[in-house]
C-alpha cells in the first residue's frame, strides 16, 4: 500500500451491477448510516446562525413580511463540539472562503461557469491539509484518509460536468456515516452537532450553484422531487416528525411557514431555495413536492414516502449510483459474508461500446406512497 492510500474504484458498469450492489457490504453501510443520522436528528432544530439567510431568500424579497412566532429551542448556539466536528465545519468554511477568492468568469454561459473547475482544483490541493487536521486514532490513517477525501471531493459536484446533483449529496452522506461509524473519530454526535455539519456542506454547495451557475445533474425536469438535491427534505421531514411545534404538512409551502423555520429546518430550507431559484406556480415547477403537501397529513408518513422514493431512484437509479465507487476500508464492493463481489469488466477500448443514454423526463419514476392514482 503506498503512503497516501489508494482511492476507491469504480465497480459498476452496467445496468445489471445494481443488484451486485443492493448485496454489497457499501449498500448495507449507506443504509444504516443514513438510518441512524435520522433518528439523530429527530424533533432536532438547527441551531440560530449556522444556515445563511442570504442562500435562501430572493434579493428583492420584502423584509416587512409577518413571520410566525419563532419555533421554541432548548439549545443555544454557543455550544463548543467535538474536535473533529469542528475541524470538518472549519474545512467547510475554508472552501466557502476559495469561492470568494474564485470568482465566476464573466460572459455569458449556458452550461455551468469554467471558473468552477479552478475552484475545484484549489479545494482538492487543500483537502488532504485539512483532514490532516483530524484527530484520528487509527492503525490504517493514511488509506482512511485517502477514501474520506474521496467521498467528501466528489460531494462538490462534478469538475468535468459543471454540474451537482443526487449521486454528489449521497458521496457528502458516505463521508459523514464513514466518520460517525468510526465512533473514535466523531463520538456519539449528538443531533445537534449532525445538523451543523450538513447544514454547512448545503450552504456551501449552494453557494457553488448560485456562484457558477452549476446545471442539475441528471435532472429529470419537472419529474424529479428536486432539481438538485433529495437528502435534504428526508433529514428536514425527520426533524419534523415527533415535534409539537411543528407546522402541518399542509402549511408549509405558506409564506409565513416559510419564513419561520426556513433557518432552523432542512425541508423548509430546501423549499426557500426553490423560490428563490424558480417563480411560477409551485405545482407546476415541482409538481411531486406539491403533491406531498396536498395528499399527506404527518411528516412521518412523508418521510417514509421520501425514504422509498431516495432508495429507488437514488441507490437504486444506474445514472446516479454508477458514479458510486467503492474502497478498500471504506465502502466495499463485498457481500454481506466479505466475500468480493463481481466486476463487469468494461468493453475493450477497440470494441464498440453500448451508449448509455442521458436521464429525461420519461425515465420511469417510482410511485411515492401519497401519489394520486
Amino acid at each position: 500500500m503506498s503512503e497516501q492510500g489508494s482511492e476507491p474504484s469504480k465497480k459498476i458498469f452496467e445496468v445489471s451491477d445494481l443488484k451486485n450492489f443492493e448485496k454489497s457490504l457499501a449498500y448495507k453501510e449507506l443504509q444504516q448510516s443514513l438510518n441512524q443520522i435520522i433518528l439523530l436528528i429527530q424533533g432536532v432544530k438547527v441551531p440560530p446562525n449556522v444556515l445563511s439567510k442570504e442562500i435562501v431568500t430572493r434579493d428583492k424579497q420584502a423584509i416587512t413580511e409577518t413571520p410566525l412566532p419563532p419555533p421554541t429551542s432548548d439549545t443555544q448556539n454557543n455550544t463548543r463540539y467535538q474536535n473533529n466536528v469542528e475541524v470538518i465545519i472549519n474545512l467547510l468554511d475554508e472552501l466557502n472562503k476559495l469561492i470568494n477568492e474564485t470568482p465566476p468568469v464573466e460572459g455569458p454561459t449556458r452550461f455551468g461557469n469554467i471558473a468552477y473547475r479552478t475552484w475545484y482544483e484549489k479545494a482538492d490541493k487543500t483537502l488532504p491539509t485539512l483532514l490532516e487536521k483530524l484527530d484520528l486514532k487509527l492503525q490504517n490513517k493514511s488509506q482512511f484518509i485517502t477514501e474520506i477525501k474521496y467521498y467528501l471531493a466528489n460531494s462538490f459536484g462534478s469538475k468535468m460536468r459543471l454540474d451537482y446533483g443526487t449521486g454528489h449529496e449521497l458521496s457528502y452522506l458516505a463521508f459523514i456515516g464513514a466518520l460517525i461509524k468510526n465512533n473514535d473519530i466523531i463520538k456519539n454526535p449528538s443531533g445537534e452537532e449532525v445538523l451543523v455539519l450538513f447544514a454547512k456542506y448545503y450552504d456551501l454547495v449552494r453557494n457553488l450553484i448560485l456562484t457558477y451557475n452549476l446545471e442539475p445533474a441528471g435532472s429529470h425536469g419537472v419529474w424529479g422531487l428536486d432539481d438538485h438535491f433529495h437528502l435534504i427534505y428526508i433529514l428536514g421531514a425527520s426533524q419534523f416528525v415527533n415535534d409539537p411545534s411543528a407546522p402541518s404538512v399542509r402549511q408549509a409551502l405558506s409564506k409565513q411557514v416559510i419564513t419561520t423555520y426556513k433557518l432552523s429546518n432542512f425541508y423548509i430550507n430546501a423549499i426557500a431555495f426553490i423560490f428563490k431559484l424558480k417563480t411560477g406556480p409551485f405545482n407546476e415547477h415541482s409538481p411531486i413536492i406539491y403533491d406531498i403537501h396536498m395528499s399527506v397529513l404527518s411528516w412521518n408518513k412523508v418521510r417514509q414516502g421520501l425514504l422509498k422514493m431516495y432508495s429507488a431512484e437514488v441507490l437504486g437509479k444506474f445514472p446516479v449510483i454508477q458514479h458510486f465507487w467503492f474502497g478498500e476500508i471504506l465502502y466495499s464492493w463485498k457481500d454481506q459474508q466479505g466475500k468480493a463481489l463481481p466486476v463487469n469488466q468494461p468493453e475493450e477500448p477497440n470494441k464498440p461500446t453500448k451508449k448509455v443514454s442521458k436521464p429525461s423526463s420519461n425515465i420511469p419514476m417510482t410511485a411515492a406512497p401519497w401519489a394520486k392514482r
